[in-house]
C-alpha cells in the first residue's frame, strides 16, 4: 500500500513538472514571435534614427524642433534595443566575454545623458573600481542596464530628480548593481506584478509592459537575480546581483 505522503509528493512533483513544461513552451513561442517582431521593427526604426541624425546635422533647425527630433532618435534607438532584448530571450547561446561592469555602466549612462538632461535628472554614479571583470554576455548586460535606467528616467518625467547608479561587492563571489530614483514610487499592489509581461504603471500608450519582463529574463539568463524595493513619494530601487564565478573560501 502506498504511503499517502509519497503519493502527495509525487503529485506535487508532477504538478511542478507540468508548470515547467508549460513555461518552456511559452518561452519557445515568445522566441518565435520575437524573431518576427525584431525583423519587422528594425528596418523602420533604423530609418527613423538615421533621419533624425540627418536633421540634427543641419545648422538652421529651430531649437524646439531640434529637441523633439533628438527625442525621436533616442526613442527609436531604445525601441531597437528592446526588440533585440526580446530576441535574445529565445537565444540559448551567449557570446561570453570578460566584461568590466563599471565601463559598461559608463557606456549606458553616456548613451542616456541627453534624455537625463531633458528630464532635469541629475545622474550620480558611485562605482567600485575594485570589482573584478566577469565572464558573461556583455550585450545582455547593456540591455538590462538600459531598460532599468530608462525606466527610472521615465518615473521622474514630470518632476526631475536624482538617478543614482552604484556598484559594489557586499558578498564574496557576487557583484551588485543598484539603480535608484527618487520618483513617485510604486504602489505595493503594483510592485507584486511589475515583472509580469504586459503589466505597466505608465499611462496608456506610453508603455509596452515588456521592459521589466525582458529585464528579469535577461538577468536570469546571466545567472543573476533582480530585486525591487519602492516607497511612495520616496522612489524606487532595483538591485541586480551577478556572480563573479569565483568561489568564496570558507
Amino acid at each position: 500500500m502506498k504511503n499517502p505522503a509519497d503519493t502527495y509528493g509525487q503529485g506535487r512533483l508532477d504538478e511542478e513538472l507540468l508548470k515547467q513544461l508549460v513555461h518552456n513552451e511559452k518561452m519557445a513561442e515568445l522566441g518565435r514571435m520575437s524573431a518576427g517582431i525584431v525583423h519587422e521593427l528594425n528596418a523602420p526604426l533604423s530609418v527613423i534614427a538615421s533621419a533624425a541624425q540627418m536633421i540634427l546635422r543641419e545648422t538652421d533647425v529651430p531649437e524646439f524642433v531640434r529637441e523633439m527630433v533628438g527625442r525621436i532618435g533616442v526613442e527609436a534607438q531604445r525601441l531597437s534595443h528592446l526588440a533585440r532584448g526580446m530576441l535574445s530571450l529565445s537565444c540559448r547561446d551567449s557570446t561570453l566575454q570578460e566584461v568590466d561592469i563599471n565601463l559598461t555602466i559608463r557606456f549606458v549612462l553616456d548613451f542616456i545623458s541627453y534624455e537625463a538632461a531633458r528630464r532635469a535628472v541629475l545622474v550620480v554614479p558611485k562605482l567600485d573600481f575594485r570589482l573584478p571583470v566577469i565572464l558573461l554576455d556583455g550585450n545582455k548586460l547593456k540591455q538590462i542596464l538600459l531598460n532599468l535606467v530608462m525606466n527610472a528616467l521615465q518615473a521622474m518625467e514630470d518632476q526631475g530628480g536624482v538617478l543614482r547608479v552604484e556598484t559594489g561587492s557586499p558578498l564574496p563571489g557576487e557583484v551588485d548593481i543598484v539603480i535608484n530614483d527618487n520618483g513617485p514610487g510604486i504602489p505595493a499592489e503594483s510592485l507584486e506584478k511589475i515583472f509580469q509581461p504586459g503589466f505597466t504603471t505608465k499611462k496608456e500608450g506610453e508603455g509596452t509592459g515588456l521592459g521589466l519582463f525582458v529585464t528579469r529574463m535577461l538577468v536570469e539568463q546571466l545567472g543573476g537575480r533582480i530585486e525591487v524595493d519602492s516607497r511612495i513619494s520616496e522612489g524606487t530601487t532595483f538591485r541586480v546581483t551577478l556572480s563573479t564565478g569565483e568561489r568564496s573560501e570558507d
